[in-house]
C-alpha cells in the first residue's frame, strides 16, 4: 500500500512538472520566450533533474538573446547609442548569469554590436574623464562593466585613473572641510567616499548628535482593574521591549545621540464579572408500566414526562482596555492609541443526570491575557513606519534650512527617491543618490 501511494505521488509530481513544461512550450511556439522561460524555470524549481525543462529553458534563453540583439541593432540604427549599450550590457550580464555563450550567427551578431559599442564607450570615457565629476566616470565603469570587458577596454579606462583620482581627492578634501559641528551624516558620506579613493582626511565634529536619541525611557501609567494583573504587567513589559527594539533600529537612534526619548505608556484595563443563580428545568421522558385501558388484566409501557430542576450560574463579563503611548520627537508628537472592549455571557452547572441527558457544564470565560496581547500588538504595529515618517517630515520638508547639506543626507536615509535628495547629489557628484550608494555604500 505504501509503495502504491509513493508511485501515485511520483506520477502526480511528474505530471505537474510536465504541465509546466507544456505551458512553456505553448508560449514558446507563440514567440513569448520570456514567459516560456519562466514556466521552464518553475518546472526546474520543482525538479532540478528535469533534463527536458533545462533544455527548453536554454532554448528559450537563446531566443531571448536573439531578440535582444535585434533590439540592440535597431537602437543603434536609430542613433540611440545609450539605449543600444544598455541593452547589450543587459544581454552580456544575462549570459554570464545563465552560464551560456553565443554561438554561430548569434555570436557573430553579438561581436559586431560590441565593436560598434566600443567606439561609443571610448568617446564616453574620454568625455567623462575630462569632466569635473570623477564619480560619473566610476558609475560609467560600473554600469558597463561586462561590455567594457568584452570590448577589451579595461586598460583604456585604467589609463584615466590618475586624472580621476586627483579630481576625487579634491572633492574629498572639499567634503572634509564641511564636516564640522553637527554634520554627522556628512561625515559618514565623506568617510566612505574618501576611503574609496584612498584618502584619509580628518574631521571636526561635536561629541553628541543633537538630531538623534541615545536612549528611550518609559513612564508607565497603569490602571489594571483585573484579576490577571500580573499577566497584564508581563505583557506590557514585553510590548515595551518591542517598542525599544523598534526605536533602536530606527534612524532616530544613535549611541552618540544627545537626547533621551521620554515615552509615556498608559494602560487602563477594566474587568467586571457578574453572576446570578437561576433554576433551570429539563423535561425528559421515562417509560412506566400502566394498566391497559382496553384490558385491565394487562399492563402496557407508556412514556411519562418528568421535570428535572437544577441550578445554573449565569455569568456576564465586560472587559475593556485603553492603551496609548506618547512622547516628543524633535518638535513632533510621537503617539498612538488603541481602544477596544469585549462582552461575554456564559453558563455553568454541576448537574449530572443521565436520564435527562445532562452532564456538568463549565463556564467559558474571556481570555483576558489573549485579548490584551492582541491589543498591544495593535498598539505597537507600524511603529517603525511612523518613526520613518516623522524623520521624513522633519528633514525632507525644510529644503531651505540653514544646514541644507546635512538635511539632504538625513532625508536620503529614508527617502532615496526624493527630488530634493537627488538634485543635490547630481549637482555635487554628477549622479543620483542610488548610484552613489551602489558605488560607495553612501
Amino acid at each position: 500500500m505504501t509503495r502504491m501511494l509513493a508511485l501515485v505521488g511520483a506520477v502526480f509530481f511528474l505530471s505537474a512538472c510536465t504541465s509546466l513544461v507544456e505551458k512553456g512550450d505553448k508560449l514558446y511556439e507563440q514567440g513569448m520566450y520570456q514567459q516560456a522561460a519562466e514556466f521552464y524555470q518553475q518546472a526546474l524549481n520543482e525538479d532540478a533533474t528535469d533534463v527536458e525543462a533545462q533544455q527548453r529553458l536554454n532554448q528559450a534563453r537563446y531566443k531571448i538573446i536573439d531578440r535582444g540583439l535585434i533590439e540592440v541593432r535597431m537602437l543603434r540604427l536609430a542613433a540611440n547609442q545609450v539605449g543600444a549599450a544598455d541593452k547589450l550590457e543587459a544581454i552580456l550580464r544575462n549570459q554570464s548569469s545563465w552560464h551560456i555563450e553565443a554561438m554561430g550567427a548569434q555570436a557573430a551578431t553579438q561581436s559586431e554590436e560590441i565593436r560598434y559599442a566600443e567606439q561609443f564607450l571610448r568617446t564616453q570615457a574620454k568625455d567623462l574623464a575630462s569632466s569635473t565629476y570623477p564619480d560619473k566616470f566610476r558609475w560609467f565603469e560600473h554600469k558597463y562593466a561586462f561590455l567594457v570587458a568584452n570590448a577589451q577596454l579595461t586598460s583604456l579606462l585604467t589609463g584615466y585613473q590618475q586624472q580621476l583620482s586627483e579630481q576625487a581627492t579634491n572633492k574629498c578634501h572639499t567634503l572634509a572641510e564641511q564636516v564640522q559641528g553637527q554634520r554627522f551624516f556628512l561625515k559618514q558620506l565623506a568617510q566612505k567616499y574618501c576611503s574609496a579613493w584612498g584618502v584619509s582626511p580628518t574631521f571636526k565634529l561635536d561629541q553628541r548628535d543633537q538630531s538623534r536619541y541615545r536612549s528611550i525611557v518609559f513612564n508607565k501609567q497603569l490602571q489594571l482593574n483585573t484579576s490577571k494583573r500580573r499577566a497584564h504587567q508581563q505583557l506590557i513589559d514585553g510590548a515595551l521591549r518591542e517598542l525599544k527594539d523598534q526605536f533602536q533600529q530606527s534612524i532616530w537612534y544613535s549611541p552618540f545621540g544627545d537626547n533621551v526619548l521620554n515615552l509615556t505608556i498608559t494602560a487602563d484595563v477594566d474587568y467586571q464579572r457578574n453572576s446570578i443563580q437561576k433554576q433551570q428545568e429539563k423535561r425528559y421522558l421515562v417509560k412506566e408500566l400502566r394498566l391497559d385501558p382496553n384490558d385491565k388484566s394487562k399492563q402496557v409501557e407508556v412514556d411519562i414526562e418528568r421535570v428535572y430542576i437544577y441550578p445554573q450560574t449565569h455569568y456576564h463579563e465586560e472587559y475593556s482596555a485603553r492603551l496609548s503611548y506618547s512622547g516628543q520627537l524633535a518638535t513632533m508628537q510621537f503617539a498612538n492609541q488603541y481602544i477596544d472592549s469585549k462582552n461575554n455571557r456564559t453558563v455553568s452547572h454541576s448537574a449530572d443526570f443521565e436520564e435527562a441527558e445532562l452532564t456538568p457544564r463549565t463556564a467559558k470565560f474571556l481570555d483576558q491575557t489573549g485579548a490584551f496581547s492582541d491589543y498591544l500588538k495593535h498598539l505597537t504595529q507600524g511603529t517603525s513606519e511612523e518613526l520613518t515618517k516623522l524623520w521624513a517630515n522633519q528633514y525632507c520638508q525644510n529644503q531651505y534650512a540653514q544646514n541644507s547639506t546635512e538635511n539632504v543626507l538625513r532625508c536620503a536615509r529614508v527617502a532615496p527617491d526624493d527630488d530634493y535628495v537627488n538634485s543635490w547629489f547630481e549637482r555635487q557628484f554628477g549622479i543620483d543618490y542610488k548610484a552613489m550608494r551602489t558605488l560607495y555604500g553612501a
